[in-house]
C-alpha cells in the first residue's frame, strides 16, 4: 500500500499541472535566507547532489521535491528501461514523465532549464512550479523549495526582487496546511532571521513550523552555550522542534564529497561538541521528524482537506453548468430572458432566496431614494429661501402699481408662492434621476448565475440592457415632464380658499395667527370680535376655528383697502407668514405625490413590461432574422474558462478517488 505521502504527492502531481487553484495541501515550505543552507539541506536529506547552485538568486521557481521510496518492483522495471544494472535513485519530472534521470548532474540542468522556460532567462522568479520526483530507499517525503530570501538586488535582478519574493514565499506559507521548514543559520542572530520573521508573521503560535539551524561547524568555540541553549529551543518559540544539523561545505562539494561520509562527519561533530543532545539532531534526526510530522499532519488535515474538495466540486460543477453549450438554442434564450426578467423583479420586490445581510439593496434601495432621501431634500428647504425683507417689499410696491394696494396683495402672493414653490422642481427631478440610475445598478445584482451565463453572449447581453435602458429612458422624460407640470399648476393657480389651507393656517403658531389678526383687525371692523374672544375664553375651540377662518377668508379676499397710515412692515409680515404657510401647505402635497409616482410610473411599470418588451424587442427579432447562431456568439475567453474549469473539475475528481485510499490509514 502507497504511504500517506505519496497520496499526497499525487495531489501535488494533479494540481500542479492545471497551474494556480486554491487547494490547500499539506506540505512542508522550506524558508531561509540565501546561503543559508536550504539547498544543502534538501541534497542531505535526498542523499543526492542535484540543486542548482551559484551566485545570487538559484532557485527563481517553486521545486516541488517529492522523495519516494521506490519498490523492488519498480526498480527492476527502471533497470529494463534504461539498462543501468547498479541504479540506486532516479529521478523523473512531471513535465517529462517519460524521461528517467539517473545522472543527477542532468536533474540540475533540467531545474535550470525549466526554470528559464517558466521564469525567463534574466533573474526574475515566477509562481509556476517545477515538480521532481526522487526515487530513493531513505524516505517518503515531499517539500516546496523556493528562492532564498533577499533584501537588495544583484545584477539583473529587479529592484522590487525582495517584494517578489516575500509575496511568493506568503503565498504558500499562510496557506494553513502548509508546515513551515525555517532554516537558520547558526553562525547569526536568531532573532535577526528572516525565515523567523516570516514564520512568526504567519504562524505566530509556532504550532506548524519546525526550525533547522545550519551551519554549526563555523561558530566560535565561544559560542557553543549560546548555540545549544538555541537547539534546545530556550531562543525559538516553535513547537515542532528545533534540529541542527552540519551539511558538505563549498570544499566538500568541491572535493565530491559523498553523502554517506558527510553524515559520519556530521554524526563525529554534534558527539564532539554537543555530548547531551546530539542524538537529537543531524540529518537523519530530521528526515525522520519531517516524515513523522508530516504523516501527522496529513491525517489531521484530511477532513478538511477532503471537505475543501467536495466543496470545490460542488463549484465547479455549477460553474461549469452556467459554461455549458445549450442543445436548444432557442428555448435556451428563451428561458435565459424569462430568468432574467423574473430575477430582476425578485430583486426589486425582495423576493430573492439569497438576502444580502451587508447593504441594503433592490426595492430597498430605491425605497431609501424616493422617500427617505427625497423627503430629506425637501424638507430642509427653507421656505423663505431667498426671500428677505426688502425683497418682499419691493414685489409689494411693484405689484400694486398706481392703485392702492390692498390688504392682502394677490398679485404679489402670487408671484412670491410661485416663485418658492420652484425650489421644489430640482430635488424632484433629481430624484428621478436617482431611481433611473438604481434601477440600472439592480441589473447587476440579480441573481448572478442568470449574469454570468448573459454575460458570456455579448451580443444578448448588450440587447437585453438596451430594452432596460430605452424603458427607463422613456419612463424617465414622460415622469419629469408630468411632475414638473404637477408643480407648476400650483405655481400658477393659487387657491388660497382651500379649506385645507385655511386649516393648516388655523393651525400654524399662535404667534402668527395673532399677528395677522391685530394688524388686520388694527385697520377694520370687525364685528362680534368681542363674542370671538367670549369663545375662547370659554375654550369653545371649534367656534374659534370657525371665526379664525371667518377672519382669514376677509383677509385673503383683497377686498380691504388699507389705512393710509398702515405701516408697510405689517403688510410684509403677513406675506411673509402666507408666503411660508402657503409654501409648505404644498410641499406636503408635493411630497406625497412625487414618490408615489415615480413608484407608479416607473418602478412599477417596468416591472409589469420588462418581459413582455424582452420577448418582444429581443426575442422576436431573433426569430425573425434567424440570428440565433449570431447572438450566441461567446465572450473572448469563454472557452478557455470553461475548459480550465473542466479541467481543475477532472483534477478534483482524481484528488478525491486518491483520497479515498487515506482513510484507510
Amino acid at each position: 500500500m502507497e504511504s500517506l505521502i505519496q497520496i499526497i504527492n499525487k495531489l501535488q502531481d494533479v494540481f500542479a499541472v492545471i497551474g494556480e487553484h486554491k487547494i490547500d495541501l499539506p506540505q512542508i515550505v522550506v524558508v531561509g535566507s540565501q546561503s543559508s543552507g536550504k539547498s544543502s539541506v534538501l541534497e542531505s536529506l535526498v542523499g543526492r547532489s542535484f540543486l542548482p547552485r551559484g551566485t545570487g538568486i538559484v532557485t527563481r521557481a517553486p521545486l516541488i521535491l517529492q522523495m519516494i521510496r521506490y519498490t523492488t518492483e519498480e526498480r527492476d522495471n527502471v533497470i529494463k528501461l534504461t539498462k543501468n544494472n547498479d541504479i540506486k535513485s532516479w529521478a523523473t519530472f512531471l513535465h517529462k514523465p517519460e524521461t528517467i534521470y539517473d545522472n543527477f548532474d542532468e536533474v540540475r540542468y533540467e531545474i535550470e532549464k525549466q526554470t528559464d522556460v517558466l521564469a525567463g532567462s534574466n533573474k526574475g522568479i515566477t509562481h509556476e512550479s517545477i515538480v521532481l520526483k526522487v526515487f530513493t530507499l531513505s524516505y517518503d517525503l515531499t517539500f516546496v523549495d523556493l528562492p532564498g530570501i533577499t533584501k537588495v538586488p544583484v545584477g539583473d535582478q529587479p529592484e522590487d526582487i525582495d517584494e517578489q519574493i516575500q509575496e511568493l514565499i506568503l503565498k504558500y506559507v499562510q496557506l494553513e496546511n502548509s508546515i513551515i521548514l525555517a532554516v537558520v543559520t547558526a553562525n547569526t542572530d536568531p532573532t535577526t532571521s528572516e525565515s523567523l520573521k516570516i514564520a512568526r508573521k504567519m504562524d505566530p503560535n509556532g504550532i506548524r513550523t519546525i526550525a533547522v539551524v545550519t551551519k554549526l561547524d563555523l561558530i566560535d568555540k565561544g559560542t557553543i552555550q549560546d548555540t545549544t541553549e538555541l537547539l534546545c529551543g530556550h531562543k525559538i518559540p516553535v513547537k515542532l522542534g528545533i534540529i541542527g544539523v552540519v551539511n558538505r561545505s563549498q570544499k566538500d562539494i568541491n572535493d565530491n564529497k559523498s553523502m554517506k561520509e558527510t553524515l559520519k562527519s556530521e554524526k563525529d561533530f554534534l558527539r564532539l561538541h554537543y555530548p547531551d543532545i546530539y542524538k537529537k539532531h543531524g540529518n537523519k534526526v530530521l528526515a525522520k521528524t519531517l516524515q513523522d510530522i508530516l504523516v501527522k499532519h496529513i491525517k489531521k488535515t484530511y477532513p478538511i482537506l477532503h471537505k475543501n474538495l467536495q466543496d470545490t466540486k460542488t463549484r465547479l460543477e455549477t460553474e461549469l453548468k452556467t459554461l455549458q453549450t445549450p442543445d436548444s438554442k432557442v428555448s435556451f434564450i428563451l428561458n435565459l430572458l424569462k430568468n432574467i426578467s423574473k430575477s430582476y423583479t425578485d430583486t426589486i420586490l425582495g423576493n430573492r432566496k439569497d438576502v444580502s445581510d451587508t447593504i441594503v439593496m433592490g426595492g430597498a434601495r430605491i425605497s431609501e431614494i424616493i422617500n427617505e432621501e427625497y423627503l430629506d431634500k425637501i424638507n430642509q428647504i427653507n421656505p423663505l429661501h431667498d426671500l428677505t425683507d426688502e425683497q418682499i417689499g419691493v414685489i409689494l410696491l411693484n405689484t400694486s402699481g398706481i392703485t392702492k394696494s390692498s390688504f392682502v396683495n394677490e398679485k404679489a402672493l402670487e408671484h412670491m408662492i410661485s416663485r418658492q414653490l420652484s425650489n421644489l422642481i430640482e430635488p424632484s427631478m433629481s430624484s428621478v434621476d436617482f431611481v433611473r440610475v438604481e434601477m440600472l445598478k439592480i441589473f447587476d445584482a440579480i441573481d448572478e448565475n442568470v449574469l454570468e451565463t448573459l454575460k458570456r453572449f455579448p451580443r444578448i447581453n448588450s440587447d437585453v440592457r438596451n430594452v432596460l435602458n430605452n424603458m427607463l429612458d422613456k419612463n424617465l422624460n414622460n415622469l419629469k415632464d408630468f411632475i414638473e407640470s404637477f408643480i407648476e399648476t400650483y405655481q400658477s393657480c393659487l387657491n388660497t380658499t382651500n379649506p385645507n389651507f385655511l386649516i393648516q393656517l388655523v393651525r400654524s403658531s399662535s404667534d402668527f395667527q395673532d399677528a395677522n389678526i391685530a394688524a388686520f383687525m388694527s385697520n377694520n371692523s370687525i364685528k362680534n370680535t368681542e363674542n370671538h374672544k367670549c369663545v375662547s375664553l370659554e375654550d369653545n375651540k371649534k367656534k374659534e376655528n370657525e371665526n379664525y377662518i371667518q377672519l382669514f377668508k376677509q383677509m385673503l379676499s383683497g377686498i380691504n383697502d388699507l389705512d393710509n397710515d398702515i405701516e408697510t412692515s405689517k403688510q410684509v409680515k403677513i406675506h411673509k407668514s402666507l408666503t411660508q404657510c402657503y409654501f409648505d401647505f404644498i410641499k406636503e402635497i408635493i411630497r406625497d405625490f412625487v414618490p408615489k409616482r415615480i413608484h407608479h410610473k416607473m418602478v412599477k411599470l417596468v416591472l409589469e413590461t420588462f418581459e413582455q418588451e424582452l420577448d418582444e424587442k429581443v426575442f422576436t427579432p431573433y426569430v425573425i432574422n434567424r440570428s440565433f447562431e449570431e447572438v450566441m456568439t461567446e465572450e473572448e475567453g469563454v472557452i478557455d474558462e470553461r475548459q480550465k474549469i473542466e479541467e481543475m473539475l477532472n483534477a478534483v475528481n482524481i484528488a478525491l478517488k486518491n483520497m479515498v485510499d487515506i482513510q484507510c490509514f
